[in-house]
């Protein structure tokens, strides 16, 4: 994610596993369904402890309004203030968004739409996924990554997924798909023969194959000033706010729940970028590169 925003405060708002699917390449094991997560009052209490305009990144492992019902309209009350929004959704859920007014949609500036082919079959939501998926390339395709993992686990039907995008999607919108490889396992010399094959095959569809680096902004640099903690936060379902979820004098920074949020008044001096968070914060220009 590349993008710029003027936006002072930044926070990664993680689903902690909220999911409607459960594909084996998850390392979220078990997938979370019904456990506590975030409301209108906690976020309420978020924007007046800011005052000032936000950028709210939904993600994580799983898909963060997959724990709300439509009728909740969770997403519609986040809009309402001053706020800018990166949303990273499966696509089975897509909830009020086809609904909502021009100046709201103005608000997401970036969805990161993933297809989980084996799931979708598996729970026979082709035709709810496609429907989903043609509703936000319809509204924000110029704004919007749509991807699918490719993991050796699923290797079967690589091949068989990339058809059924090329038919049901890819032929009535456009919309190239970037093939982004799993990190959390190997790719055998025969998983990447079969991987060049297939991307080669449709490579009139492919935007390209990813391989995620988190550390990769970070070459030639000694170190970075951080805004972690002062300026940035992981929020996560429970209400647990933390500046750094990998280093521990960053880790603790209040609850929602508790209404308790305790800021930094530096920047963090850091020499060891593993996280995606750091990915966030660097791709929204909020880091000072040494």
């Amino acid at each position: 994610m590349k993008m710029h925003t003027d936006c002072k405060i930044v926070i990664f708002v993680s689903s902690s596993g909220h999911c409607t699917l459960q594909c084996p390449y998850c390392i979220v094991h078990p997938v979370a369904k019904k456990q506590p997560s975030l409301d209108s009052n906690d976020m309420t209490f978020l924007f007046d402890t800011f005052r000032q305009k936000v950028f709210l990144a939904f993600s994580g492992k799983g898909d963060f309004f997959a724990g709300y019902r439509k009728s909740d309209r969770f997403l519609s009350m986040i809009l309402t203030h001053d706020v800018e929004i990166g949303l990273d959704v499966n696509g089975i859920l897509i909830h009020e968004f086809p609904e909502l007014r021009e100046a709201d949609l103005e608000k997401i500036r970036f969805i990161n739409l993933t297809m989980h082919y084996q799931q979708i079959k598996q729970h026979r939501l082709e035709n709810v996924w496609v429907k989903n998926a043609r509703i936000l390339i319809d509204r924000k395709g110029n704004q919007m990554l749509l991807g699918t993992i490719i993991s050796p686990a699923l290797k079967d039907s690589w091949e068989q997924s990339l058809r059924f995008y090329e038919e049901e999607v890819f032929a009535a919108t456009g919309k190239k798909l970037v093939l982004i490889r799993d990190i959390n396992v190997s790719f055998s010399e025969t998983d990447e023969v079969l991987l060049a094959s297939i991307a080669k095959k449709f490579s009139h569809m492919v935007e390209s194959v990813h391989q995620e680096d988190f550390a990769n902004a970070f070459k030639g640099c000694s170190s970075v000033l951080c805004p972690a903690g002062k300026s940035y936060f992981r929020i996560w379902n429970t209400g647990e706010v933390q500046g750094c979820p990998m280093i521990p004098e960053l880790c603790s920074s209040g609850n929602l729940k508790k209404r308790e949020i305790n800021r930094r008044k530096d920047l963090y001096a850091c020499t060891d970028p593993m996280y995606c968070d750091c990915n966030i914060i660097e791709g929204l220009g909020k880091m000072v590169f040494r």
